[in-house]
């Protein structure tokens, strides 16, 4: 049995949830005065990570820790980090964090929806990370796409692309990073 990295990467066949991760963020995240961790190496990071391998293992819904940590903490971590009008003050660090753990909770519900019952509840906190008008969205409706996607799936072949410049001047590269994603 093997524990997570210091990255919050999972290996071997009979990993732990990393529980004192999860009491961490359920601290910072379940109160009035909130403040979630946005850094992959840290506690919202390594839960998402963990869950995603548990997930591909079949092993998501089993774990008590992680369907704790996605039925009720990440989904209000998600909630408060992309409408919470705080949003607005954070820097660029910040957001780019906001980016990673996004693409993070992309490749969860990738994982987790190859196998039944269908998550609703993550499929809900995915539709809240695709909604164009939230507050994160909003104010990074400026930033183009991370990754040419064209490279990725060829020409023509993306899953979303920004609008074409001279009918919209906002590229919402980010969300068409997440929708590609």
């Amino acid at each position: 049995s093997q524990k997570n990295d210091e990255n919050g990467n999972c290996s071997g066949e009979g990993i732990e949830f990393p529980t004192t991760n999860l009491y961490e963020l359920e601290s910072r995240v379940l109160t009035d005065h909130w403040s979630i961790p946005y850094k992959r190496e840290e506690s919202l990071g390594k839960c998402l990570i963990a869950s995603t391998y548990l997930a591909r293992l079949g092993l998501s819904d089993s774990d008590e820790n992680c369907k704790r940590f996605m039925d009720r903490c990440m989904p209000e971590a998600f909630k408060k980090l992309l409408t919470s009008s705080a949003v607005h003050k954070w820097g660029t660090e910040i957001h780019e964090g906001i980016y990673n753990m996004l693409m993070l909770l992309v490749d969860l519900v990738a994982e987790r929806v190859k196998q039944d019952p269908i998550p609703v509840g993550l499929l809900s906190v995915l539709t809240m990370a695709f909604n164009p008008d939230n507050e994160y969205h909003f104010k990074n409706r400026m930033k183009v796409c991370q990754r040419n996607w064209a490279e990725v799936f060829g020409e023509g072949n993306m899953h979303a692309v920004s609008p074409i410049a001279t009918f919209q001047k906002e590229p919402h590269g980010w969300l068409v990073d997440l929708v590609n994603r």
